[in-house]
């Protein structure tokens, strides 16, 4: 019996922690029309813990780097240039941890064509008051150790290591299958010289997972890690897919909705490629890149119900 213990033990061990996802999402809440002239085509969202009230966004490819700052319902908008070289194509952002504080890491890793040597990371302190022109922290250039990813879902743990998410590398994005996770860790995230190699993690099978949804419904445009570290929130163009996963345990082959994965569909918008777990962790912000007739892209909140 005790060598049962043991064993059993061991493998829980070995195993990556699950945590308890949503049972029950609330319907979708709009929390605002977010308009502006400079913002015109959002893809990543944030929602700051360390200045409440606070959130942060950017624009897909083709624009500077720069971010954007407003309040919670996206009012009072103020962008943020940042030194550096033009970016290829920036498709996501994320905040975590670095040097003692949280930054933001700006994310250009857009490849649809999957002609890209190597992908980069653009890291901005948060601070209380941004000057209209900031000064990176640092740039981590990184590659994939199997060729070029097309990549719009990046998410940092609360320990430090960074995970993205692949979506279709072909510019029609007509190729089905699983979507590969990889991770940087937080060493390789301290290094601003040479080019570091990420490492996959798993394979996450949507097709499996959303068997309902047609193809756009598997193509993962968004990703965020709770503050526990324990959940992950995926964003695709049907659908947010809640994984109860600490994701540097790895990716575990059994995953199934209703137990350690929620799913969450409500009537898609045009292009949403962002998503936010709300800063008390119980639900999540998402928005549209489409700005309609009067210049602006929706900003919506969904709360859960029961856990």
């Amino acid at each position: 019996m005790r060598a049962l213990i043991l064993a059993l033990a061991f493998a829980a061990l070995a195993s990556p922690a699950l945590a308890q996802v949503c049972a029950a999402w609330a319907p979708p809440t709009l929390l605002a029309e977010v308009a502006s002239d400079q913002l015109t085509e959002a893809s990543g969202l944030e929602a700051s813990t360390a200045f409440a009230g606070r959130l942060y966004h950017h624009n897909d490819s083709g624009d500077d780097l720069r971010f954007f700052v407003s309040d919670a319902k996206g009012g009072n908008l103020k962008s943020v240039a940042v030194k550096g070289a033009k970016p290829d194509d920036v498709e996501d952002m994320a905040l975590g941890p670095c040097d003692g504080g949280t930054c933001l890491y700006l994310a250009d890793t857009g490849d649809n064509g999957a002609s890209r040597s190597e992908v980069a990371f653009t890291l901005v302190r948060e601070k209380a008051e941004y000057a209209d022109e900031e000064t990176p922290l640092r740039v981590v250039r990184a590659r994939y150790p199997d060729g070029p990813q097309n990549v719009e879902a990046v998410a940092v743990h609360p320990g430090g290591d960074l995970f993205v998410v692949t979506k279709p590398a072909d510019a029609q994005m007509s190729t089905p299958g699983a979507a590969r996770v990889y991770r940087l860790s937080a060493g390789q995230l301290r290094e601003a010289e040479g080019v570091q190699v990420f490492r996959k993690v798993g394979e996450l099978d949507l097709p499996r997972l959303l068997p309902d949804l047609p193809f756009f419904g598997w193509i993962p445009t968004g990703l965020d890690i709770s503050g526990d570290g324990e959940r992950a929130v995926l964003l695709t163009y049907m659908a947010v897919i809640e994984l109860g996963v600490d994701l540097t345990a790895g990716v575990p082959d059994a995953l199934k909705a209703g137990e350690n994965v929620s799913i969450f569909t409500a009537p898609p918008l045009a292009q949403q490629e962002a998503i936010a777990w709300l800063p008390d962790d119980a639900g999540f912000l998402y928005d549209s890149e489409i700005r309609g007739e009067g210049k602006s892209f929706p900003l919506y909140e969904v709360r859960c119900q029961k856990r």
